[in-house]
C-alpha cells in the first residue's frame, strides 16, 4: 500500500480498510505500507502504526538510486495499491512483474486528464465513490480499467448505537458531538474556524436545552494543534474529550455512537451516512468534498453549511435539529444510508486486487 501522505489521514484509513478486506478474503495475504518520505507529513507515520501496520519509507529518489530503490522496496510485491500516489507508477519499469492498482480521487483540478499516460498503464482504477457523485468524463478513455466499488465501508459488524456507546465506555444519557480534525488537512484557517464553531455551539447548548452534551475530538495526533484556536480555551473543559488516531473499526464505533457528526471530507460523510448518524457537513475546499456534500444536500440527506456559515449560532441550530430529531429527520438519515451503500466497497476492491495478484504471480512463475 502506498497511500498519499501529504495531507490528512483519510488515505491511510481507506487503504487500511482495503487491507483488512484483503485479509478477510485471504488470511495468507501480507500487507506492507510504503510511505513516501519526500511527501510525508509526520503524523501519518503514527496514523499508519495505529491502523496496525509498521510502515517502511520510500527514500527521496534520484537518477542514480531510482531503480535500486524501486527493486528494494517493491520487488517482493505481487500488487502495489496506491491511493492518490500514482505519480510513482514509473517505478514499475524496474519491477515489471508487479501489478498496480490506483485508488482514484475525484479531480481537484485537471489531474485525471493530465495523468492519462499513467492511468492507461494501470491494471485497474478503483472508483470509491457513491453513485450519486458519478464518474468524471476524464476517465472516459480508460473506462475499461475503472471498477466502481462505491465507498469503502466496513459497517456490517458495527453494533447499534447503545452497544457502541457501551463498548467505548461512554456514559449513558450524555449525547455527544463528534469531530475529527485529522490534522487540519484543509488548512489551519478552515480547521480552526470549524473547531471554534463546533466548540461554541456545544457550549451554548450545554447552557441551554442540553446541559449534558459532550464534545469528542477524534484523530488528534498532537494536542498542541488545538492550542491557539480563537474561542477554544486551553486547557479544555472536562466535557470535551480528546482522543488520538484510532483504527478504522474504532472510528466507526465513534461515528455510530455519536448524536451528531461534523463532516468535512468524503470519508466522514460516507461513514456517517452509512451508519445513519446525523451529519452536519462543512465540506472542505476541494472538489470531491464539495460534490458529495452538494449531492447529499440536493437529496435532502444531510445538513450542509458553507464555511462562511460556520458560526456557533448556525452550528447550534443544526445540532439542535439533530438532537431533537423528528420523523422527517429520521427519513433524512434513511435517504443518506440508501445513497451511499450497496456498491460492494472495500470487498469489491479487494477481489480486484487478489485477481490481479494471482495473474501477476502466474506471469512471474512463467517468466522464471
Amino acid at each position: 500500500m502506498i497511500p498519499s501522505v501529504s495531507g490528512g489521514i483519510g488515505h491511510i484509513s481507506r487503504t487500511a480498510t482495503l487491507a483488512q478486506a484483503l485479509q478477510r478474503l485471504d488470511p495468507a495475504v501480507e500487507v506492507e505500507y510504503l510511505l513516501d518520505a519526500a511527501q510525508l507529513r509526520p503524523f501519518n507515520i503514527d496514523a499508519t502504526r495505529r491502523m496496525g501496520f509498521r510502515p517502511r519509507f520510500l527514500p527521496p529518489l534520484t537518477r542514480d538510486n531510482r531503480d535500486a530503490v524501486a527493486r528494494a522496496c517493491l520487488d517482493d510485491a505481487h500488487v502495489v495499491v496506491d491511493d492518490c500516489s500514482r505519480y510513482l507508477l514509473p517505478l514499475r519499469h524496474a519491477v515489471p512483474h508487479v501489478g498496480w492498482v490506483t485508488l482514484a480521487m475525484h479531480p481537484l483540478h485537471d489531474e485525471l486528464f493530465m495523468d492519462w499516460p499513467l492511468i492507461a498503464q494501470m491494471d485497474a482504477v478503483v472508483w470509491p465513490y457513491a453513485p450519486l457523485v458519478g464518474v468524471p468524463a476524464e476517465l472516459g478513455p480508460v473506462m475499461d480499467k475503472v471498477v466502481r466499488t462505491g465507498p469503502f465501508l466496513d459497517t456490517e459488524a458495527v453494533p447499534d448505537k447503545a452497544a457502541a456507546r457501551v463498548r467505548l465506555g461512554l456514559p449513558e444519557g450524555e449525547p455527544f458531538v463528534l469531530y475529527a480534525p485529522r490534522g487540519f488537512p484543509f488548512g489551519r484557517e478552515f480547521g480552526h474556524r470549524v473547531l471554534a464553531a463546533t466548540y461554541g455551539a456545544a457550549r451554548a447548548l450545554r447552557q441551554g436545552p442540553h446541559p449534558r452534551l459532550r464534545l469528542v475530538l477524534l484523530a488528534i495526533s498532537d494536542t498542541a494543534d488545538l492550542r491557539g484556536v480563537a474561542g477554544v480555551p486551553d486547557p479544555l473543559p472536562d466535557w470535551v474529550s480528546v482522543r488520538g488516531v484510532v483504527t478504522p473499526a474504532d472510528a466507526l464505533l465513534h461515528t455510530r455512537a455519536a448524536d451528531v457528526v461534523i463532516g468535512e471530507g468524503t470519508s466522514t460523510m460516507h461513514e456517517g451516512a452509512a451508519l445513519r448518524t446525523p451529519l452536519v457537513l462543512v465540506p472542505g475546499p476541494i472538489a470531491e468534498a464539495m460534490l458529495l456534500a452538494q449531492a447529499l444536500d440536493r437529496e435532502r440527506a444531510a445538513t450542509v453549511l458553507t464555511l462562511q456559515q460556520a458560526t456557533p449560532a448556525t452550528f447550534a441550530s443544526a445540532f439542535l435539529a439533530a438532537l431533537d430529531g423528528n420523523h422527517e429527520h429520521c427519513a433524512m438519515l434513511d435517504r443518506a444510508h440508501a445513497l451511499v451503500t450497496g456498491g460492494g466497497g472495500a470487498l469489491a476492491a479487494a477481489r480486484v486486487v487478489l485477481d490481479i495478484a494471482a495473474r501477476r504471480h502466474a506471469i512471474k512463475l512463467f517468466a522464471t
